[in-house]
């Protein structure tokens, strides 16, 4: 399968590798990333929160903000300096190390912008040599083809946001100080020592440890997917029967009426559980300011399990 051979969908296909490295989480010399499909282009996911600027990736950040991706009409700007339109079909998959990861939160970008047509290559490069499918040796670098300039020609920004998306830090607020909130129901996917507080510097732009009041823990997101394949669909109707047996699904959720928030650190992981919940058909968002934005204001309360202090009383 090659589907440079069908010119009906090379037209208007555009396909990113999101490919995630950084000076703390550097590429595994045992898992070298020598395939690519072909076409693509290799990009980081921070593109999507400071565009060409590389001295604002991850984990560069100096305020949660840096953290976010970019405002609409920036954001679209640079994805249509990728060639992206509104007629385009952009296929998202990943490449190690946490491909999986790295492509949900291009993916939930791109939804997050408007962009009308985004798929998600489940299983990512496996995936598709699994169903044989052809491979490059080369590929294209988002430094190579980005073209970012305000007056870039064909700009025509003609998508809508969609902010239904986007969890903000205000809607958490209300939540957490509400008696009750039926409608919205917030849910941590991070790991165990984060969300107790014993985990304070997974990230080094961190200064508080815990999680966000009326949070369920649905536990880290390497359970949202399939362990062997790293793949979401095989593994939807586990992951629901989990939810539903700690409460994170219930009539609510499934008629429509309650929407899922999802959190992690700086809202790449939630991004995953996001689109979890949006193939099991739930209304979700994203909140994607995470624990770094929402533990950043000292005035938002945050929980820390309370067996982690030790009392000095005498």
């Amino acid at each position: 399968m090659d589907w440079r051979a069908r010119p009906e969908l090379v037209e208007k296909l555009v396909v990113l590798e999101a490919h995630f490295s950084s000076v703390d989480h550097p590429p595994d010399p045992e898992r070298p990333v020598f395939r690519h499909l072909p076409g693509a282009i290799q990009i980081h996911p921070s593109y999507l929160e400071a565009g060409l600027n590389r001295a604002k990736y991850y984990p560069f950040y100096e305020h949660p903000t840096e953290a976010n991706v970019l405002p609409v009409a920036e954001l679209t700007n640079v994805l249509e300096g990728l060639g992206i339109a509104a007629d385009s079909r952009v296929v998202v998959y990943g490449s190690d190390p946490d491909g999986v990861m790295a492509a949900a939160r291009l993916v939930w970008g791109l939804m997050y912008a408007g962009v009308p047509c985004v798929r998600l290559l489940d299983g990512g490069i496996e995936a598709w040599v699994g169903q044989g499918g052809e491979t490059d040796f080369e590929i294209k670098s988002v430094w190579d083809v980005a073209d970012t300039s305000d007056n870039a020609v064909g700009r025509t920004a003609s998508w809508l946001a969609r902010p239904e998306y986007l969890a903000t830090g205000a809607e958490l607020r209300r939540l957490v100080s509400e008696d009750q909130s039926a409608d919205r129901r917030l849910v941590d996917v991070r790991t165990e020592g984060e969300w107790s507080g014993a985990m304070i510097k997974k990230y080094p732009f961190f200064s508080r440890g815990g999680h966000i009041p009326k949070a369920i823990h649905q536990g880290d997101w390497n359970n949202l997917m399939d362990g062997r394949s790293r793949s979401l669909s095989p593994h939807l109707e586990v992951v629901a029967r989990r939810w539903r047996e700690l409460g994170i699904i219930d009539e609510g959720v499934e008629n429509g009426s309650t929407t899922l928030i999802f959190y992690c650190g700086t809202g790449w992981r939630s991004s995953i559980a996001f689109l979890v919940a949006h193939l099991l058909g739930f209304r979700a968002k994203n909140f994607e300011d995470g624990f770094y934005g929402w533990s950043f204001h000292p005035e938002n309360e945050v929980i820390v399990e309370q067996d982690l202090l030790l009392s000095l009383d005498v």
